[in-house]
């Protein structure tokens, strides 16, 4: 592959992606015996086993047209599964910092996304992945509905959140869209689960990490590897 330099051998079946290359060394942390298979342009890559499954967790950058380059290539390279371990701006009025969101679909605002789209591809997430992620995700506080990917970060306004929200939308982020659509051309099944780093209104900073936040994010985590592990 032209950007993740891996062969065939070198991505499982089972693959998690961070926007974050921090993140996908956090998770790879989770597994026994990871090996880096690629570190070509910061798109830090590794595979390794959890519980009794070969699992590859991957960055994708930020954005969604990183994000398309890297799922490409990965679903090129074997892919069969993809869950997205990733943060989220919080628009609910519901949605409180440290909560977990679950996307049903991802509504493209994004200019990639609409190219994929435009092929036939659907932002939606898998069905049967969504509910073993909401078991795995049992006694934390965690909601489950559409979300919006955006091209930017800075420049959505209260009045962007107030009309989404208005229509049910539980947060913005950057590469879910995506994700989802080259999935449904390409063949893999894919999902995602995001932590509330910040609120585009209400109380709060835009962005907050905090003690709160982290503990979720690792939440996250789990609960993406122990559904990748049940997968068939």
């Amino acid at each position: 592959m032209y950007h993740i330099r891996c062969e065939k051998g070198d991505v499982a079946e089972r693959v998690i992606v961070c926007g974050d290359p921090g993140r996908t060394r956090r998770v790879s942390t989770f597994l026994r015996e990871p090996r880096l298979v690629n570190e070509h342009r910061g798109l830090l890559t590794f595979t390794g086993i959890y519980k009794e499954v070969e699992v590859t967790v991957s960055t994708t950058g930020m954005g969604t047209p990183s994000a398309a380059i890297v799922m490409e290539e990965l679903a090129a390279l074997g892919a069969k599964y993809v869950i997205r371990v990733g943060t989220t701006g919080g628009i609910g009025r519901d949605v409180e910092l440290g909560d977990i969101i679950v996307p049903t679909m991802a509504v493209p605002l994004d200019g990639a996304s609409k190219a994929y789209i435009r092929r036939g591809g659907r932002t939606v997430a898998d069905e049967e992945m969504v509910k073993m992620l909401v078991k795995n995700l049992e006694g934390t506080r965690h909601h489950v509905g559409p979300i919006c990917t955006s091209d930017t970060f800075y420049l959505e306004e209260e009045e962007d959140a107030e009309y989404w929200a208005s229509r049910g939308v539980l947060s913005f982020e950057m590469e879910c869209s995506v994700i989802f659509a080259i999935g449904s051309l390409r063949g893999y099944r894919a999902a995602a689960v995001l932590t509330v780093t910040g609120k585009i209104f209400g109380r709060g900073d835009r962005v907050l990490d905090t003690d709160k936040t982290t503990m979720s994010v690792e939440r996250t985590i789990r609960a993406a590897l122990e559904t990748l592990n049940f997968l068939k």
